[in-house]
């Protein structure tokens, strides 16, 4: 990806994707072989904010960086020090940080291992790089009726959002596959798993809020208007609240010691 298709979306990202995101980004921070108090870690791909906050509070030094510069510059005066990247192409020399975390950013590319190569060039020996991706098997009935509903309400999914959910996504979207990237990056005492994630939502108005912050939806919402786009977002809400259960997507977290 390197056109920005997260323009526009730092305000309801933070507003309701974080809600699931964060969850995530603690579990994948879990699994550093080490603790990260004290390190520099660079958090790529750091949309706004939501393992920044986590590497933060464990007390890691954060440097962020994203494609999107609204991504980067929502709430950016509370924020760790950002810079605008390519995951493909950081702008740090090599071995310059202790530790990365990648939490939804290898997703967008359909060459994966170019950014892993990347993650792993900039990490100092003895360093964690720390990715994942959601499951090539996550599946939710309630997520879907959403986006169908929203669809019946106007929206059209993007092409780019097609694209990348067709040839990109899949390409990570399995333990296996993960842990096979991994070694080829040249990481070593690599694991990778497959789990299902709550996050906490429990709530259609929170689904509801997760899904529609996200950028795919950022033109059509923008184009309806914040009233409009709001009733149409309450009345989504309540009619998949009677089918609500849970969301608990299913993530690919992958890890990795840099030799």
């Amino acid at each position: 990806m390197t056109v920005d298709h997260y323009a526009r979306s730092g305000r309801r990202w933070a507003g309701g994707p974080t809600r699931v995101y964060a969850p995530i980004a603690r579990q994948l921070i879990g699994l550093s072989p080490h603790p990260l108090s004290g390190r520099t870690v660079l958090d790529a791909g750091a949309g706004t904010g939501a393992a920044s906050d986590v590497l933060v509070g464990l007390g890691a030094r954060v440097i962020a960086t994203d494609l999107s510069r609204d991504m980067l510059t929502w709430n950016a005066a509370t924020r760790p020090p950002a810079v605008l990247a390519d995951v493909r192409a950081l702008p740090f020399g090599s071995r310059s940080v202790d530790d990365v975390v990648a939490a939804f950013v290898l997703n967008h590319l359909v060459d994966p291992e170019a950014g892993l190569a990347e993650l792993a060039r900039v990490a100092r020996d003895g360093g964690a790089v720390l990715v994942c991706v959601f499951s090539n098997a996550s599946r939710s009935a309630v997520r879907d009726r959403v986006d169908a509903l929203a669809q019946e309400a106007g929206w059209e999914c993007p092409d780019w959002y097609l694209e990348m959910k067709t040839w990109a996504t899949p390409v990570l979207g399995t333990a296996e596959s993960m842990a096979s990237a991994l070694r080829a990056a040249g990481l070593t005492d690599v694991v990778s798993e497959e789990r299902a994630v709550d996050v906490g939502v429990t709530v259609a108005e929170h689904l509801v809020a997760y899904r529609f912050g996200q950028a795919q939806f950022a033109a059509w919402l923008d184009g309806l208007g914040p009233e409009r786009a709001a009733e149409v977002e309450r009345r989504i809400a309540a009619e998949v609240a009677p089918i609500m259960e849970p969301y608990r997507p299913a993530v690919v977290f992958g890890g990795g010691v840099v030799p």
